[in-house]
């Protein structure tokens, strides 16, 4: 008797090359959720509120998609296929989305015009942005339903392999996408290169994965009703797991925004950070995935170790926040272990990577199981391969609540801490609950155990887990400390729906900081009767500036409340009809009612001011708003975030929402960036308008101005039309023209120089160079002083480079700690006084001023060796190279007489000649004669004797300004490459002749062309 030969059975799929490609898949889907991300941001701003309609928009899509995979997969045989072609589709969408939200972005500006501020332009970005990302979010979510079904038909008895390996490769991939998208491809791509390479990566899956499908499906046949045997589960258990999905997927996402946030507060919040914790709670979900492919084949009754891992993973949340309180000291110890360089910020990466994994990955490794153990409990309960589409819908719906969920309700309502708590005891309830439906029960005993330790698990996390508010607010990842000095008081910290704010009161100064994730975003005295301290130089600055550089300030805006105090500054004057003020963090508001009331009651109580809680972005799209002043004051721009308030795209909005005569005031960081940074910004400000100029505000902070045509020049009597006005700006030293002259740094051609110096390309959107090394250039400390540096050097630099003439001796100019262009300033004349005879030489300078009181020895040295021939001739350089560089540039040459022109310390004739060399070099540049200052200083380096280095450098950039001032800039450049290549740099002067030289090449490459030079 013959047997017909029994059908084929579909040949199982490689788990190697399918593991590869949902790893790949993974890594290009994480890829394409931070960039849409950043993206949507711009049209939607990165506000708490928007952050969350995006993500539902993602989340929303996929789960869409999932819903979609469960409903049709039943009736498709070549499941593997149809993931090839969503795969391939994902791809095309992805190379397609940059010239896509290009065109929309365009087309979105002429319409939200056209709708004017009513709800329709409300409701218009949403929809074009929801228009934009969910084809692709709905095809994502497909990709696990239709690969996971097409693998276990042809894998038949490894539905625990194939769930736990798709899932443990999924996450896997995107722990790197996370990793390998900030790390790599931003940083040399941008983010439409980035973009371009999650395309090609998903097309490449696609490729690969129609070869698979040519195996895998072959003589498959659609999947059979699902059937119920011995033991099936029931429909109403069926339904009882399917929530179970939805809320871990609650659960899951409020912790992972609650580690985020509260992280934030010891590794800092920048994207750097911000992507490692995300990698951190992937890979704990990836070794999760990995159990499961290991161990769910021998698991009998998966819905029960659902429900342990279920409350594992809420016990582990609870002890979570045990780690958190702890990551501050941690933090503390890398920072003081690391050197500040390039090699130890890649330890810091390593050691903040270990601190996030200690925090998050146990909760997120038992995160992990739960999916693939709900979905072996479906399977095996006979809920049929359409239940892996319904469960990962309903995981990501539940994924969607959780977002709204921390936000808008457990953070505002009960804060992070406690948010995250209340989420652990809903993961253990619903463990109970799973272990009260399983197959088998378990004994009481170990019933109470679970309970025991649960409860165990909440007392400690709640009395043990509560973190120092002092470490909260020490701001460790930037000071190495990991508590703030005990003598400071902490009046006030909430957690906000975007940032836990805080404020810190110093009882023995009376200074208050407000701090947000312990990054302090402003000081000042907290009472008008105190000196000023913090920062409160450049927050008067920031208000009083536009007040003397336009003449009707009526419409103004403001980007950032901070302390309040520069809108209060701005309502001083009665030209100022209405000041708006928009700020991100409603708390960072209701800190400065609660603590600087006294201090900026205008802000707060007058009618003229109208504070927006909303990104500035999104606030000026949504309506016809046109601004006399736009004043920016964000944060630090290396936070997450914050950059896009710095780059060329932003500065043309900007822009546009100005008054033909419009002004900007932007205010700029010196500390923890580099010049290159700084430059970047700065040409993305000058690429959109006509002219600028920049101020030193106090040390370390610099506010620019920029206009569309021509900026008008600055009035201090403006700043004393009111009594109110005048008030807070004579307290920061700004009541005078002089004051004003002296924190002019430059115009546009300066500012340009700057920029060609550095070869700085303007900061953009898609190439966020900012955002990206910024956190590098903060962990180095460094400091893009260049241009503070132009100035306090103490040569006639800007003289010649700007045009500008130091004020006269006489006005007196406020000197204040924290500006150390006032207090040279102020030096400068006393020591003046002292050279030129009005003091006499035995009397010391006044001790009070400490500066002053530094020079003393350096002046009585150089005044000591020059009472007759000088015999040692290296000191007497010294000495008086440091006078020079004390004086020169901050004085006119009506106040060098007797000083360097005619000195009347020294007797010039009696001198050797070396002396006689530099003390006429002086004299030149004293009275600003070009043409004596370039042949003077070329004698001085022609001198057969070894001057000091300090000599040199002074007679080389001496000559090099004569060659600028004389109209010869050939002359600088052979100065440099005949002498400049052999003169050490000095720390002081080192960008100072790079800068000099750039412009004489500028210059001179001009003269080439036959342009007119640039405006001073």
């Amino acid at each position: 008797m013959s047997h017909a030969a029994a059908p084929a059975r579909p040949a199982a799929l490689p788990a190697a090359a399918v593991l590869g490609l949902f790893t790949v898949s993974g890594f290009a889907g994480l890829v394409y959720q931070s960039l849409w991300s950043h993206y949507l941001g711009l049209v939607l701003g990165p506000t708490a509120h928007a952050q969350n309609l995006v993500l539902a928009i993602f989340m929303g899509g996929m789960a869409l998609g999932a819903w979609a995979a469960a409903r049709l997969g039943l009736r498709w045989r070549r499941l593997v296929l149809a993931y090839a072609v969503a795969e391939a589709a994902i791809g095309v969408l992805g190379l397609a989305f940059h010239p896509l939200f290009l065109a929309c972005t365009g087309l979105s500006e002429r319409v939200l015009a056209a709708l004017g501020d009513g709800p329709a332009a409300q409701a218009y970005p949403w929809l074009s942005a929801a228009l934009l990302i969910l084809p692709a979010c709905v095809l994502l979510g497909a990709t696990f339903p239709l690969l996971s079904a097409g693998w276990i038909r042809a894998s038949r008895g490894q539905d625990a392999r194939v769930l736990g390996g798709l899932y443990f490769a999924n996450s896997l991939g995107a722990a790197g996408g996370a990793l390998l998208a900030t790390f790599v491809l931003l940083p040399r791509l941008g983010r439409p290169g980035a973009r371009a390479v999650a395309g090609l990566a998903n097309r490449a899956v696609a490729a690969a994965a129609l070869g698979l499908a040519r195996r895998a499906d072959r003589d498959a046949a659609p999947a059979a009703a699902p059937a119920r045997g011995h033991g099936a589960t029931t429909p109403r258990l069926l339904r009882g797991v399917l929530w179970a999905g939805l809320v871990s997927g609650v659960c899951s996402f409020v912790y992972e925004i609650g580690w985020i946030r509260l992280l934030n507060q010891a590794l800092g919040t920048t994207v750097h950070s911000f992507e490692l914790m995300l990698a951190a709670f992937l890979l704990g979900l990836a070794l999760g995935g990995a159990w499961v492919r290991r161990r769910g084949t021998r698991l009998h009754d998966p819905l029960r170790a659902a429900g342990l891992a279920q409350g594992a993973m809420g016990l582990a949340a609870l002890l979570s926040l045990l780690a958190f309180a702890q990551s501050f000291d941690w933090t503390a110890a890398l920072m003081r272990a690391l050197a500040r360089t390039d090699a130890g910020y890649r330890l810091f990466l390593l050691g903040s990577a270990g601190v996030a994994m200690a925090v998050m990955l146990p909760a997120a490794f038992f995160a992990g199981t739960t999916l693939p153990l709900f979905s072996l409990a479906l399977l095996r309960g006979g809920g049929g391969e359409a239940s892996i589409g319904r469960l990962y819908a309903a995981n990501t719906v539940g994924a969607i609540a959780g977002v709204l969920l921390m936000t808008h309700v457990l953070v505002p309502a009960l804060g992070v801490r406690p948010g995250v708590a209340l989420a652990a005891a809903g993961d253990i309830a619903v463990g109970f609950w799973l272990l009260a439906h399983a197959r088998r029960e378990l004994p009481a005993a170990r019933l109470a155990l679970l309970a025991g330790a649960a409860a165990a698990g909440l007392l400690v996390a709640l009395v043990w887990g509560r973190p120092d508010p002092r470490a909260q607010l020490s701001g460790v990842f930037r000071t190495g400390h990991a508590r703030l000095d005990a003598s400071l008081e902490v009046p006030f910290l909430r957690d906000g729906k975007t940032a836990t704010i805080g404020v810190v009161r110093a009882p023995g100064t009376g200074t208050v900081s407000l701090l947000t994730n312990g990054k302090s975003d402003g000081a000042m005295a907290a009472r008008l009767d105190l000196p000023p301290g913090g920062d409160e130089l450049t927050m008067v600055t920031l208000g009083a500036l536009p007040l003397a550089l336009h003449p009707q300030p009526r419409q103004v805006g403001v980007i950032g409340w901070g302390l309040g105090l520069s809108t209060h500054t701005l309502l001083g004057s009665d030209r100022v009809r209405r000041v708006e003020t928009v700020e991100i963090e409603p708390l960072v508001h209701r800190a400065g009612a609660a603590l600087f009331a006294a201090r900026i009651d205008r802000a707060l109580h007058d009618p003229r001011s109208q504070v927006h809680f909303d990104d500035a972005r999104r606030f000026y799209a949504s309506g016809r708003r046109t601004y006399d002043v736009i004043v920016s004051e964000p944060s630090n721009p290396w936070v997450s975030g914050v950059a896009g308030l710095f780059t060329r795209q932003f500065y043309r909005f900007l822009r546009g929402h100005l008054a033909g005569d419009g002004l900007l005031v932007q205010w700029l960081q010196t500390y923890e960036i580099d010049d290159t940074l700084l430059a970047s910004i700065l040409a993305a400000l000058l690429e959109h308008f006509g002219d600028a100029e920049v101020w030193l505000a106090q040390d370390n902070d610099l506010v620019g101005g920029a206009c569309p045509r021509r900026c008008p020049p600055a009035d201090a009597a403006r700043l004393r039309e009111t009594a109110a006005l005048a008030r807070e700006t004579a307290r920061v030293g700004l009541d005078g023209q002089a004051s004003l002259t002296l924190r002019r740094l430059g115009g546009r051609a300066l500012l340009a120089t700057y920029v060609r110096a550095f070869r700085a390309r303007p900061h953009s959107d898609f190439d966020p160079q900012v955002a990206l090394q910024g956190p590098r250039t903060r962990f180095r400390a460094d400091r893009a002083d260049t241009l503070q540096r132009l100035a306090d050097n103490g040569l006639p630099v800007l003289d010649f480079l700007e045009g500008r003439t130091p004020p006269p001796a006489s006005p007196e100019v406020p000197a204040l700690p924290g500006h150390g262009g006032l207090l040279a300033r102020q030096r400068a004349v006393a020591l003046a006084r002292a050279l030129a005879g009005e003091q006499p030489r035995a009397t010391p300078l006044p001790a009070r001023q400490h500066e002053l009181a530094a020079a003393e020895p350096e002046l009585q040295a150089l005044l000591g060796l020059s009472t007759g021939p000088v015999a040692d001739l290296a000191t007497w350089t010294r000495a008086a190279a440091a006078m020079a560089a004390a004086t020169l540039g901050h004085l006119p040459p009506a106040a060098l007489e007797r000083v360097w022109i005619a000195p009347a310390w020294i007797d010039r004739g009696a001198q050797p000649a070396p002396v006689r060399a530099l003390l006429d070099l002086y004299a030149a540049a004293a009275a600003r004669d070009a043409e004596a200052m370039l042949r003077l200083g070329e004698a001085v380096l022609l001198r057969p004797e070894a001057l000091p280095l300090e000599g040199q450098e002074q007679a080389l950039l001496l000559a090099q300004l004569g060659a600028l001032g004389a109209g010869r800039p050939e002359e600088g450049e052979r100065l440099h490459q005949g002498y400049g290549v052999a003169v050490p740099h000095g720390e002081p002067l080192r960008l100072v002749r790079h800068l000099v030289r750039v412009r004489a090449l500028e210059l001179r490459a001009g003269r080439a062309q036959g342009a007119e030079p640039p405006a001073r």
